[in-house]
């Protein structure tokens, strides 16, 4: 497998060549034909507006959501088009009737965004939130005997990533809702990262409300996410319009409810199947980026490892098998560094990569996609060492 040079060339992406980009995971990027293909359909809806929002949208919007459901393995009956996972997950978490004392589970590795509503939520209803600590280093099993353990008969909520935010872990999904199912328990999953980092399938994942993001692995504009709400899932949009009214819009209450929310850019949306095509003809095809992406992180973790001062029996954050395409690592920087600091100056010196200040201390997040090569991970391990970077 070739991991040495990219698969596609910067100069077919709409990313600038003198950076090195290693943060695909956050804001993802557009090959320049899906930069194109939003423009088209930007110019297409201005030239003529009312036409196109009344005669064409709904047609094309439709077309949209079919392939991006064949693509996730979704309903394209309980599909619908959001702005990010960020509103998707406020829209299921809306949805739902909590009561003083209900609890919720959510685990501490939960994205800021989301634990930030979960926390505004039980706040407002007096629900009570438990939260599960994902082992580390990461044990699928020891996770899902964790999270058995913490369900308890007042649990009326589980908000779960599918792929964690911050450390890069694919948790074991599947086996985690069938608890909640088995249950009658509701769940909402944050799949924010999934979509073009594995091969998704929503209806075996068989949650409640399953809700991901287009513009980062997919690599379509920004603005684009979706939420698959299960047939039998409550759904109440954030913004009451037009679709309220039963006489409105198509005979899919879902779709007639949060289709639309106003007058806003559908381009981004309808700009989706072109993405899904052009990085799968790219890269090979979508089977090919997951295998060589996936072996692309694991081997610029290793480089990483080796160019800050480990070795192959330096303990890693998870195993090989439980990472996508993105890969954490804990490190070290000296006494007295502003972790920020060190963020904001390797993004004026040209390197786009992720470091934050995690609750164990500094963490370095890698993200492989098909313009990457293992190299740039030796070139960043250089980088690190100038700031006094360690292993920790």
């Amino acid at each position: 497998m070739q991991l040495s040079a990219p698969v596609s060339s910067l100069k077919r992406w709409s990313l600038d060549p003198a950076i090195v980009h290693l943060n695909h995971g956050s804001y993802g990027g557009c090959p320049h034909a899906v930069t194109l293909t939003a423009t088209a359909w930007r110019a297409r809806l201005e030239a003529a507006p009312m036409k196109f929002m009344v005669l064409d949208w709904q047609i094309e919007l439709d077309r949209a959501r079919a392939s991006l459901a064949e693509f996730v393995h979704a309903p394209a009956d309980r599909l619908v088009f959001v702005p990010s996972a960020t509103v998707g997950v406020a829209i299921a978490l809306g949805s739902i009737d909590l009561a003083s004392g209900d609890e919720i589970l959510i685990t501490d590795h939960t994205y800021r965004a989301c634990k930030n509503q979960i926390e505004r939520l039980a706040a407002a209803r007096g629900a009570v939130i438990t939260t599960v600590a994902i082992p580390l280093p990461f044990d699928p099993a020891a996770l899902i005997d964790a999270v058995a353990r913490a369900i308890t008969p007042r649990t009326r909520l589980a908000l779960l990533d599918h792929i964690t935010s911050p450390t890069a872990l694919h948790l074991p999904l599947e086996a985690l809702v069938a608890l909640f199912n088995a249950r009658g328990i509701p769940t909402v999953i944050d799949g924010a990262h999934a979509p073009g980092q594995i091969a998704l399938d929503v209806a075996a994942v068989g949650a409640t409300w399953y809700i991901g993001n287009c513009h980062k692995w997919l690599c379509s504009p920004k603005g684009a996410g979706f939420l698959v709400a299960a047939e039998a899932a409550a759904f109440r949009p954030i913004a009451t319009s037009h679709g309220a009214s039963p006489e409105y819009g198509p005979a899919n209450r879902l779709h007639a409810e949060l289709d639309w929310s106003g007058t806003y850019d559908p381009s981004v949306n309808l700009t989706v199947p072109s993405a899904i095509v052009t990085v799968a003809v790219e890269g090979g095809g979508w089977p090919a980026i997951y295998a060589r992406n996936h072996a692309l992180v694991c081997e610029m973790r290793r480089r990483i490892i080796d160019g800050l001062g480990g070795s192959a029996r330096t303990p890693l954050l998870a195993p090989d098998d439980t990472l996508a395409c993105m890969a954490a690592i804990p490190i070290q920087l000296p006494p007295g560094t502003d972790t920020f600091a060190v963020q904001t100056q390797l993004l004026r010196d040209g390197w786009e990569v992720q470091l934050f200040q995690y609750t164990t201390g500094p963490m370095l997040r890698l993200s492989a996609h098909i313009y990457n090569h293992a190299g740039e991970a030796d070139l960043l391990a250089a980088k690190l060492r100038t700031f006094g970077a360690s292993l920790r």
